[in-house]
């Protein structure tokens, strides 16, 4: 295993030493030390630009920050994505601000401005971008605005072409890098704008007016939140990555924004996780509209009517952000992945698996829909209604399962319970059908009888003795549990599954060589299912202990090792809406009691406290057109004027 970068010497940084930019296309991930080492400006999942997060040596990158030794701080500007990282060295104190404007009407793609706030400071910025998953580097060439470069062929997963680099600093090629070193005094400022391929010609827009246009497009729409409790800073801060991860175009949520950041270091645990998985993206659009979005659940059911449904029938457990099903998942071998963990992949044939506990997820969204008063368009209810019908059929054969084991398929209960979440949502939203009443009714005395384990507890699949921390969620979605045994399968997940606060998602042979960290939205689960379950002190403790997990921005992993290391893709959209949850959870438990948690989703969302008012569709929240938040469509932030540098 590398632990150091071939062509800088620049160690791997740590996974939480990322911050994320996003302008609800693409993204890119900014570390402490002011390099962007993993950018994909265009589509979320398209080929990136900047890589080196994936290859020290191969991957392209573009870094700016003080020539000799500092210390670095950082924060978002409250309310938004935008990036203020602070650099102290011993002759000065530089301040550096990242944002990506809206694509609309040319803007750049990402901003970079840096100034001196104090002192005077020797700067250098490098910038290498590589086309994709190329194999080698193109061309570097500067020009009197800053920089562009080529692509080169190569690699089966490459880009179109590299971003251009345009600045009022002046550029060398050095090494294969466009490279730019001064000094800055007090009171001064450099630009920096990326263009993608085929930016617009002429001058940039104005730097400033894109921030304060940036800045007013996320506080707006942060500025909706129906909460005002005490953790409404920690909130708002999940509630923005979970917007920033939505793709404006369709509505999509992708789970992360990365590929191939392992489950274990130095593993093969590595996978692609910039598409929407339906599942995923059902409860982060649950907890946006408990805060009061609802726009984004509105544009989410869109994606859902549009996509191609599987031979057969029914959903893809995944989609590609703009709806496509082909997902074919291909190995970069020539990148050594983070750390040295093989392969890097781009795509994921998880997308070919069925998973039949995602027709649930959806028909539960659109269920909160109409009880916070919207109205499910008649293509979506059509296809709503072939979803029970699908799940009243399928239910009892065996399915791939939540967590995607590259094994035989089983008989989980945890699919069964969606299933059961299915027909009694689509009783509600439909019309009571005989057969749908009937197979739920089967579903339930399935689950608290046969498959039940001798021991009395809920085991992962039928005729199993391991436990899942996935049905944690059964009392949660309204599933008439036994509590008894929910109790013991809580005790049990506890004891077989737990590391202090944190919880593994199972521990049963998945089919892959070598083991993954703890998952961290189950430790989110296990704080909800304590608290239904009356454990007040307990639940408390752990959310509190998870809250204390994210980074110094805020923003939590997929996994968490035992020795408290970041792993897996990142940021995680699952992690965010997890702790949303808990919180509202906890809140809704002090105002009511283990009462107040009963019943499903909308329930609990229907039920106001103190600090969260309930919110609706269509009263107060803002219009299909306005105001004004970052991204494309119906959200793109405000035009604004153009001046040269």
């Amino acid at each position: 295993m590398r632990a150091e970068g071939s062509a800088t010497g620049r160690p791997y940084q740590p996974i939480e030493a990322y911050a994320l930019l996003s302008n609800l296309h693409g993204c890119a991930l900014v570390a402490r030390d002011g390099s962007i080492d993993w950018a994909c400006l265009d589509r979320f999942d398209g080929a990136p630009a900047f890589s080196r997060l994936l290859d020290a040596g191969r991957g392209g990158h573009f870094a700016i920050g003080p020539q000799g030794g500092f210390e670095s701080g950082r924060a978002y500007l409250p309310g938004t994505k935008v990036l203020e990282t602070t650099f102290t060295t011993a002759g000065g104190v530089l301040r550096l601000t990242d944002f990506m404007p809206s694509p609309a009407a040319g803007h750049p793609l990402l901003v970079r401005l840096l100034e001196a706030v104090s002192g005077e400071v020797a700067v250098e910025a490098a910038y290498r971008p590589l086309a994709g998953f190329a194999e080698a580097f193109g061309e570097l060439r500067v020009t009197a605005s800053g920089a562009t470069g080529s692509s080169v062929t190569g690699s089966s997963v490459v880009g179109v072409g590299v971003p251009e680099l345009r600045s009022d600093a002046a550029f060398l090629v050095e090494d294969g890098r466009a490279v730019a070193r001064f000094v800055l005094r007090e009171g001064e400022e450099r630009r920096f704008t990326l263009h993608g391929p085929g930016g617009p010609a002429g001058a940039s827009p104005a730097p400033r007016e894109l921030l304060e246009a940036t800045r007013q497009a996320w506080s707006g729409w942060a500025g909706q939140s129906v909460y005002d409790g005490p953790l409404a800073d920690d909130l708002i801060r999940s509630a923005l990555t979970l917007k920033a991860l939505t793709y404006a175009p369709s509505g999509a949520m992708i789970a992360a924004a990365t590929t191939s950041l392992p489950e274990e270091i130095g593993g093969v645990r590595n996978w692609d996780y910039r598409f929407c998985w339906i599942r995923d993206a059902c409860l982060s659009f649950y907890a946006l509209k408990k805060l009061g979005m609802v726009r984004e659940a509105e544009a989410f059911f869109g994606f859902v009517a549009s996509v191609p449904e599987r031979d057969g029938g029914g959903l893809r457990p995944l989609y590609a952000i703009a709806g496509e099903a082909d997902l074919a998942e291909v190995e970069i071998a020539h990148f050594e992945g983070w750390r040295g963990s093989r392969p890097v992949r781009h795509g994921n044939e998880a997308s070919e698996q069925h998973q039949s506990d995602a027709y649930g997820q959806v028909l539960d969204l659109l269920d909160l829909y109409e009880r916070l008063g919207g109205t499910i368009p008649g293509a979506l209810r059509e296809r709503g209604i072939r979803l029970a019908d699908i799940a009243a059929g399928l239910w009892e054969r065996p399915d791939a399962g939540l967590w995607e084991p590259r094994r035989p398929e089983q008989r989980y209960l945890h699919a069964a319970v969606m299933n059961w979440v299915a027909l009694e949502r689509a009783g509600r939203l439909f019309g009571e059908r005989p057969r749908w009443r009937e197979e739920r009714e089967r579903i339930v005395a399935w689950v608290n009888g046969e498959a039940l384990h001798p021991d009395g507890y809920y085991p992962q699949y039928q005729g199993g003795d391991e436990v899942d921390a996935a049905l944690l969620l059964a009392p949660m979605v309204g599933f008439p549990v036994d509590e008894a045994a929910f109790a013991r399968t809580v005790d049990a997940i506890v004891g077989r599954l737990g590391h202090g606060a944190l919880l593994y998602r199972y521990r049963g042979d998945d089919g892959l060589p070598g083991h993954e960290g703890t998952f961290l939205i189950c430790a989110f689960w296990l704080v909800d299912a304590l608290a239904w379950l009356g454990r007040e002190e307990e639940a408390r403790t752990r959310f509190a202990a998870l809250r204390a997990l994210r980074n110094d921005v805020g923003l939590f992993p997929e996994e968490i090792a035992e020795d408290g290391t970041f792993l897996g893709n990142f940021p995680q959209a699952f992690s965010h809406l997890g702790f949303i949850h808990s919180a509202l959870v906890l809140d809704l438990l002090a105002e009511g009691g283990p009462e107040a948690l009963r019943g499903g989703y909308a329930d609990r969302t229907l039920r106001g406290t103190g600090a969260r008012r309930v919110p609706a569709v269509g009263a107060g929240a803002p219009g299909p057109d306005g105001p004004a938040a970052p991204g494309g469509s119906a959200h793109e932030a405000p035009a604004t004027a153009t001046e040269d540098r």
